[in-house]
């Protein structure tokens, strides 16, 4: 018999409260460079030239379960891999922020909360905390370096922005397998001019691997690097609208992280494909999580861990509508037939509203327990929720 002790949480940002006021101070921070009507236009310094002016962004999202079959509350997903909610409404995000962005400057400050999933114990932490805190700078055209609280580069499927996911959700192997953000330094280098012909981006970078703003508590890091390539004139980080021509983005994403006492090394490859209003995305993602030897923290695994994630979706926009089908996949421990093997099919329609300020949705989701081996057996656990999304 194996044991394998499984750590499942959805991660959070560390709490930053006291960097509100820092937030509100630099909202208030006047455009600089603007002479009033009638007076001689001021000669531009450093400062007006580089630092760009500050715009305010505001991001909620609401959810409500209208139907739910698990209601067992030891199925929740501190029990396996599924996660789900209970029939009740939530307030999945809400942030607020503000950046900017010059030739040569730009930088993003969001604070907010985000919820977890249904627990029957839910994590503590409850508060408004920092999303994002990063600055980038541009030493030389095509090369930008970023430093702060910042999105690790790896995983279309986590890249895209809250606001831009058409089902109002990320894949479930996105939810359990992707470091998300992280306090660190990261190169980002492009390649390629225009919107029609080919278009290179490579980015790098070195973070704590523990989601802390204090410090780290170890000697390891967490390492990433993502190669993409871009061809035609659409956005390959979202699937609402309509391109003029066909548009391909392609990526692959190495990981390692060394922490207190374990190591995961993994990778992920991607692609997103849009032609008029059809959107298609698919994604793989593999890791290995391996114990060490340390007398510090007890592992989170016992044994070395393979799990692999996999995303296919489909959608596309008419009018103001965006229906899709999604079908994701997490499987926590390649090598063991049991419940942690989750297979989950998506379908719904999203509403746009004018300049997609509002966004409103309705999704069922049907999930499967994949093993088929000794002790696994099918939950009755499908759902539907309605969703309504504001952003500004």
């Amino acid at each position: 018999m194996t044991l394998t002790l499984r750590s499942v949480s959805v991660r959070r940002a560390p709490r930053a409260l006291p960097l509100i006021a820092a937030l509100g101070g630099l909202l208030a921070v006047p455009a600089v460079g603007h002479a009033k009507r009638g007076e001689a236009k001021p000669e531009a310094d450093d400062a007006s030239v580089m630092f760009p002016k500050p715009e305010p962004s505001v991001l909620v999202q609401g959810w409500a379960t209208v139907m739910d079959q698990d209601v067992d509350p030891l199925l929740d997903p501190a029990g396996y891999g599924d996660p789900e909610d209970d029939v009740g409404f939530k307030l999945r995000r809400a942030r607020i922020g503000m950046g900017g962005k010059s030739d040569t400057i730009r930088y993003d400050l969001q604070f907010g909360y985000t919820a977890g999933f249904d627990q029957v114990r839910p994590p503590s932490s409850s508060s408004i905390q920092l999303i994002q805190g990063d600055v980038a700078y541009r030493p030389v055209k095509g090369l930008w370096v970023t430093g702060g609280y910042t999105v690790v580069p790896v995983s279309r499927d986590f890249l895209m922005g809250a606001g831009d996911l058409v089902l109002g959700e990320r894949a479930v192997g996105s939810q359990w397998m992707i470091p998300q953000r992280d306090m660190g330094v990261m190169i980002d280098g492009r390649l390629g001019e225009g919107k029609d012909g080919f278009r290179g981006r490579l980015r790098a970078g070195a973070f704590n691997g523990n989601q802390r703003l204090t410090g780290d508590d170890n000697a390891g890091k967490l390492v990433s690097v993502r190669a993409e390539g871009m061809v035609g004139p659409g956005d390959t980080y979202q699937t609402w609208g309509k391109v003029d021509g066909f548009t391909m983005g392609a990526a692959g994403s190495f990981w390692h992280n060394a922490n207190l006492s374990t190591d995961e090394t993994a990778f992920s490859g991607d692609v997103m494909i849009r032609v008029a209003g059809l959107a298609v995305l698919g994604e793989f993602i593999s890791s290995t999580i391996k114990p060490t030897d340390s007398d510090i923290a007890p592992p989170g695994v016992l044994e070395d861990t393979p799990r692999v994630g996999t995303i296919a979706q489909v959608g596309y926009s008419v009018w103001r509508l965006e229906p899709a089908v999604r079908w994701s996949s997490f499987d926590d421990h390649k090598e063991l037939n049991d419940n942690g093997d989750v297979g989950i099919i998506e379908g719904g329609v999203t509403w746009h509203g004018p300049k997609d300020v509002v966004r409103a949705g309705a999704v069922y989701v049907s999930r499967l327990e994949l093993s088929a081996g000794e002790g696994a057996t099918q939950i009755d656990n499908d759902s539907a929720r309605l969703w309504f999304q504001l952003r500004i």
